[in-house]
């Protein structure tokens, strides 16, 4: 029982690393712009927004709940963003104060889950609403440029976090990179990290062990409303702006990462390395429909399938894995 559960384990995430290697291959040969070398950046620059936000939704997943604000978060702290470089604060600052609304956000919703006692679901999927209407509230429904706005030594410095490349990697790979092996340090080698697997595998013995679930859970969320902050900071970097509808279904783009990466949907099981490989199944998928002349309204059809049948296949392993426990 114990070799068949540690063979589940490695497929978790031996299974979604296979999947990418095959999206990858097929598109690189039976899609020529994949291979051209703008296309591969362009990819990279998508992943990487999807990464944070896959990361972010993996995180509370693992602990046995659901963050569906989190698109609107990415919005919010976007234009957050957005109007720190248009008052020519410095880049780095910028982002800092995206990443603490991001963090507030998840405060909030983390007051909702763990104090008012309202379920995950229920809790962000008003905090969805909440953060996009004060989004729309600060912009007034207006998209927040920022190019006529901010200094030019600013203004290049955002450009170059958001689009910029070093050994032509572009910079939000390597800012992921950074945030995905601090992440997966948290989880694996601290008492939080094993706290969070705990609560999601089984919450009622985590409390009777002496574990403080709420006091977990309240932080878990924190942790993933500033990464939903990063990944607003990336996305308006990128696009050197922030339209109201920034971020928009981006929650859902988290949750189709994390199941793609092996998380399961039920808690306590995966890791950062599947939220990972996870998002960039995504962007490949979403980079090869559009190169393929796909239709908007068919790929949300595709897409639907697919996140339908992989959230299949991961309550299927996991009853799997259950019964190997047993």
């Amino acid at each position: 029982n114990v070799n068949k559960l540690s063979a589940f384990k490695k497929s978790s995430i031996l299974g979604p690393i296979t999947i990418l290697i095959v999206i990858m291959l097929f598109l690189f040969i039976t899609t020529p712009p994949f291979r051209q070398a703008y296309n591969i950046t362009s990819l990279m620059l998508s992943a990487a927004v999807y990464v944070m936000v896959a990361m972010g939704a993996s995180i509370v997943i693992i602990g046995g709940g659901i963050d569906l604000s989190l698109g609107s978060i990415v919005g919010l702290t976007g234009a957050a963003c957005c109007l720190f470089i248009r008052m020519n604060v410095p880049l780095i600052p910028s982002i800092i104060g995206a990443v603490l609304v991001g963090g507030l956000c998840g405060a909030m919703n983390g007051f909702m889950v763990t104090v008012m006692g309202l379920i995950p679901f229920i809790a962000t999927l008003g905090g969805m609403w909440i953060y996009r209407g004060i989004l729309m509230i600060l912009t007034n429904g207006q998209t927040i440029a920022v190019r006529a706005y901010a200094s030019e030594e600013i203004l290049n410095s955002f450009v170059k976090f958001g689009s910029g490349s070093i050994l032509g990697i572009p910079i939000p790979a390597y800012v992921f990179i950074v945030v995905a092996l601090l992440l997966s340090f948290i989880l694996k080698k601290t008492v939080f990290g094993r706290n969070i697997y705990f609560i999601g595998s089984n919450p009622d013995a985590a409390a009777m062990s002496g574990i403080n679930v709420p006091k977990v859970k309240f932080i878990a969320y924190i942790i993933t409303g500033m990464l939903g902050g990063l990944a607003g900071a990336m996305l308006a970097g990128r696009l050197v702006s922030m339209p109201t509808n920034g971020g928009n279904g981006y929650e859902f783009e988290g949750i189709f990462a994390s199941v793609l990466g092996g998380i399961s949907m039920v808690g306590g099981e995966g890791g950062m390395l599947g939220a990972v490989v996870g998002a960039i199944i995504v962007a490949c998928i979403r980079n090869g429909l559009n190169l393929n002349g796909i239709d908007a309204f068919w790929q949300q059809v595709i897409l639907g399938i697919i996140i339908v049948m992989a959230v299949f296949y991961d309550t299927v392993r996991t009853k799997k894995a259950r019964n190997a426990k047993s």
